[in-house]
């Protein structure tokens, strides 16, 4: 599997949470604010969907993983241990990803309860947890050219996590300018890497699913379910004609299928930038005590949510990657 390289081209997600820290932590008027309170649920689920888009990414990865060993049986096609270290690098990248957006959403739905008598103590804790995220992160086979951006997160995350809790909003200002900057960096290297892991994805799978196609390997009946269904009928087809027919049928719907998830990923793609752009700007309008105006979460997040949800159905086998992620962040506590 290769991996298309990464060009700049969109901004980064992550930033927002750093922003409610300034908009929450340090403004004694964002402690009774409604639109405060607001901006924190809508921000909670942006970053939900942010983890479902991650997680939807490492069942593609784990399918397309699946895929390349069922190509060896159908064209002969070499699986070597290259190949399966590049796909396991990649997904061990996308969950590390995934627990970030995850702790992101953890800070976040801190923010939904700054009435609670620890509320500033739970910020602080998930502050320093997504800290300990980020770190996770660096260069890799996937993301190669990430270790500058990387270093600037790190440093920048670490000041913002030391001005919390000694409470220096001239010094977390600083550390907020820094970290976002090299999230827009990060996320804009990153975003054509996913859209390139799905695209490949499904040209595998439609190629796969149009051979067996053609070879006879599958059972047309499905084209009459909606005709005998009502009746308690259940189709048979045994004419050879008529399965030949259907294949054919069966050869172009994949073709506008594997068309149409394609768009499907890349609108969630944009979408997800969207509804981050749009949470950016109406935190920005808390942290400077102006008005908010939506009430609801960005509504382009459906558009995610849609494109996650046909991979939520099965459950990615655990890889390595994962289990040294989850062993890393639990030392990390």
């Amino acid at each position: 599997m290769s991996i298309r390289p990464i060009a700049p081209r969109r901004r980064s997600a992550h930033a927002i949470a750093a922003i409610l820290f300034l908009a929450c932590c340090f403004s004694s008027a964002c402690k009774t604010s409604d639109d405060a309170a607001a901006a924190a649920t809508q921000l909670t689920a942006t970053a939900q969907s942010l983890t479902d888009y991650y997680s939807a990414l490492d069942t593609v990865l784990a399918n397309t993983d699946r895929l390349n060993s069922v190509q060896v049986v159908l064209y002969g096609i070499p699986y070597d241990d290259a190949a399966k270290a590049q796909i396991a690098d990649a997904r061990a990248e996308i969950q590390k990803r995934a627990a970030v957006a995850e702790s992101l959403t953890n800070l976040a739905q801190n923010f939904t309860k700054l009435t609670g008598s620890t509320a500033a103590t739970d910020a602080s804790a998930s502050a320093g947890k997504l800290e300990d995220e980020v770190k996770t992160l660096g260069a890799s086979k996937t993301f190669a050219s990430s270790s500058p951006e990387m270093a600037v997160l790190n440093d920048a995350l670490g000041a913002i996590v030391s001005a919390i809790q000694e409470k220096k909003e001239r010094d977390a200002a600083k550390g907020m300018s820094k970290f976002a900057q090299g999230l827009d960096e990060l996320f804009a290297k990153e975003v054509p890497v996913y859209e390139s892991l799905n695209t490949q994805y499904v040209a595998i799978s439609s190629s796969l699913a149009v051979t067996m196609l053609t070879k006879g390997q599958t059972d047309p009946t499905g084209f009459f379910t909606v005709a005998l269904n009502p009746y308690a009928l259940t189709p048979e087809v045994t004419d050879p004609a008529l399965k030949d027919g259907f294949a054919k049928i069966a050869v172009n719907q994949v073709g506008e299928k594997a068309a149409a998830l394609n768009k499907s990923q890349q609108d969630a793609t944009e979408s997800m930038e969207q509804s981050l752009k749009q949470m950016a700007r109406r935190i920005d309008l808390v942290a400077n005590d102006k008005p908010m105006q939506a009430s609801t979460a960005p509504v382009t997040l459906a558009n995610v949510e849609k494109w996650a949800s046909q991979f939520t159905s099965s459950t990615p086998a655990t890889s390595p990657a994962k289990a040294a992620t989850t062993s890393t962040a639990t030392k990390a506590k």
